[in-house]
């Protein structure tokens, strides 16, 4: 399976990097995001109960990689979600032709489906609840914080929008619901609140700062 990975890899990440007129470096924003997934599954796979852990945990991996290829995240908070729907479809067209010189057609028909049924709010597949879970956590933390500071900046909003943003959802509970209902498994939902728990002094200095509050 190794050797089978790294084909994976290597042909899902030329989709996963593009390069964009007159930057010198290509954009390798899903190239970090897809593999930070797949390593947030191992450890989910590591920690969680030996009875939890879905049988085909290699597929979600799979799985992972096209989750990111054609997501632009700023266009999906824009627009809604059918840009996110649509930029989906298309990563499983994708993944549907590469994957055909290594797995089989069965493999690749389970891949494909964990790959649409994460999305769901209550997919049948727990393999499927393992990718939503890993995908729940890009947006918790530090890591969170930084996927939406990028948000921000392609939309062209400010910083005070930002921490500002912070401070309305957890007013309006926002964060204790993303708990309560937005992951599957114990383990992940333990995750993000010790995340949450880190993050939460990190906005408020932040907002102090913004507000130059900490200036004695």
């Amino acid at each position: 399976m190794a050797d089978t990975w790294t084909g994976i890899v290597a042909a899902a990440g030329r989709a996963l990097v593009t390069k964009v007129t007159g930057q010198l470096e290509p954009q390798r924003y899903a190239h970090d995001r897809a593999m930070r997934i797949v390593r947030t599954i191992d450890h989910l796979v590591q920690a969680m109960p030996a009875s939890d852990r879905p049988k085909r945990v290699d597929l979600v991996r799979i799985a992972a990689l096209y989750s990111c290829v054609g997501l632009d995240q700023a266009a999906v908070r824009a627009h809604g979600a059918a840009v996110g729907q649509q930029a989906l479809d298309e990563a499983a067209e994708l993944a549907a032709d590469q994957l055909q010189a290594l797995l089989g057609p069965a493999d690749i028909d389970l891949t494909i489906k964990i790959l649409h049924d994460h999305r769901i709010r209550t997919p049948d597949l727990p393999e499927a609840c393992l990718l939503a879970d890993a995908v729940a956590l890009e947006e918790v933390g530090l890591v969170g914080l930084w996927n939406q500071t990028r948000v921000c900046h392609q939309a062209g909003r400010t910083l005070d929008h930002l921490v500002k943003l912070w401070r309305t959802q957890k007013e309006y509970g926002y964060w204790d619901s993303r708990l309560r209902d937005g992951f599957h498994f114990e383990v992940a939902r333990q995750a993000a609140a010790q995340r949450l728990a880190r993050l939460e002094p990190i906005y408020e200095a932040m907002m102090r700062e913004h507000l130059a509050e900490d200036i004695a």
